[in-house]
């Protein structure tokens, strides 16, 4: 989706990603609980008791994914889709870092606090999730490519490298670090605020 629809029209391929992630997450959240992204697991594994063996599944299966999605996009559109490349310069990579790290946390944050705190059983989570993600790629999407999801970026610069050329593999790092680092730090915050919770 990330891909295609910025190849199709990318002022508003925010709003396809935001509401194809909120489907998948209405979709599938019964099944798997629509992670959909490393980051996004890493956040419920330091949360909850999610087992560590089902964290690595999940982060396999996500970034398998992330590469099938991608060699999907060659097939419809060719070699010359859009992937996350920063190049060599430092302050892109910074500002991408700071991009990518807090919508992150944004992004974890509302997946914890909708789909597994004491209001998780509601109807409106795949809504939130989906809306965090709309906003972000439309608030940082031109800075660091909007991926928040490090199987996403995986994938794309993967397959990028493999069909045409390899400098964005420099920067995948990036939406490793980054995104880990917002979905720890968005961990730590749901923590703080559950215990701050229940002693009220």
């Amino acid at each position: 989706t990330i891909p295609l629809s910025s190849l199709n029209d990318a002022e508003v391929a925010p709003l396809a990603i935001g509401f194809m992630l909120m489907a998948m997450v209405f979709s599938f959240g019964y099944i798997s609980g629509g992670h959909f992204n490393p980051a996004v697991s890493l956040a419920v594994a330091i949360s909850t008791d999610f087992p560590i063996h089902k964290f690595i599944l999940y982060v396999m299966a996500q970034c398998g994914g992330g590469v099938v999605a991608a060699f999907y996009c060659v097939m419809i559109h060719g070699t010359d889709f859009p992937v996350p490349d920063l190049g060599l310069d430092i302050v892109a990579m910074i500002r991408a870092f700071l991009a990518e790290s807090v919508y992150t946390f944004v992004l974890a944050s509302a997946v914890l606090h909708v789909a597994c705190s004491k209001q998780k059983n509601n109807n409106f989570y795949g809504f939130a999730i989906g809306m965090a993600v709309l906003s972000a790629a439309f608030c940082v999407g031109g800075v660091s490519g909007g991926a928040f999801n490090p199987a996403v970026a995986t994938g794309l610069i993967v397959v990028r490298c493999l069909m045409t050329y390899c400098e964005p593999l420099a920067n995948l790092w990036i939406f490793w670090a980054a995104e880990g680092l917002g979905a720890i730090v968005a961990s730590l915050f749901y923590m703080a605020l559950s215990d701050i919770v229940d002693d009220l």
